[in-house]
């Protein structure tokens, strides 16, 4: 995904982040095949502002790649990470 694309869907991702109280956020990786650098500074940028204001971020259902990109990076650490995006949202709601 072309930089520009990104930084429009930041400016759409981001917005309810930065209004909600306490903003719970699960990622659904199950469609992205690959992604690189740009992508995780955006998922970077969504974890600041959740944690900003005392919310929680989880990703749902990485393919192989994602979780060894994710792995190498050592993203694996900083969010949990669920099979389904029903376990992440299940997680994040109680």
């Amino acid at each position: 995904m072309p930089w520009e694309l990104i930084e429009e869907a930041a400016v759409i991702v981001m917005e309810p982040l930065k209004s909600a109280a306490s903003p719970m956020a699960v990622i659904d990786l199950s469609q992205v095949k690959f992604f690189g650098s740009a992508f995780l500074a955006l998922l970077l940028r969504c974890h600041t502002a959740v944690k900003s204001r005392g919310g929680e971020m989880v990703l749902s259902g990485p393919s192989e790649t994602a979780r060894n990109v994710l792995k190498l990076t050592a993203l694996d650490t900083l969010w949990a990470i669920y099979e389904t995006r029903a376990e992440a949202v299940d997680a994040v709601d109680g």
